[in-house]
């Protein structure tokens, strides 16, 4: 009963992240095996704390909440959810296939992604 009261969650729409400093600059596939090797230490290190992640875009999605995707291998992904009055120019300048860096809230992993959100472009 109690535990559902103390889940941690990060706000959708978080506007801190346009003055947020990094904590890490790192790939995608590494941060995936970051969270697959140890979830604890990795939330430890980036759990609702910026970090700037670089990858290649295997899916943009302007439906709400807008995001940029980058697949890692069939269900291991990085879901990475944009900030809403930056949305529609990240999406028009990322384009599938191509390689990207966004800065980001850290949401944590969940069964098959690691999510973040209120991303931008650095």
């Amino acid at each position: 009963m109690f535990g559902a009261a103390c889940a941690r969650t990060l706000p959708e729409q978080d506007r801190r992240i346009t003055q947020a400093r990094p904590v890490a600059k790192l790939s995608a596939d590494l941060l995936w095996k970051d969270y697959e090797s140890d979830r604890k230490a990795a939330d430890a290190r980036y759990w609702g704390r910026a970090v700037d992640v670089t990858g290649k875009v295997t899916a943009v999605e302007s439906a709400a909440p807008a995001r940029v995707v980058f697949e890692l291998e069939p269900a291991k992904a990085i879901e990475a959810r944009l900030l809403d009055d930056q949305a529609a120019a990240i999406l028009g300048s990322t384009p599938v296939g191509e390689r990207t860096t966004l800065r980001c809230f850290c949401a944590g992993l969940s069964p098959d992604r690691v999510l973040l959100m209120s991303c931008i472009k650095p």
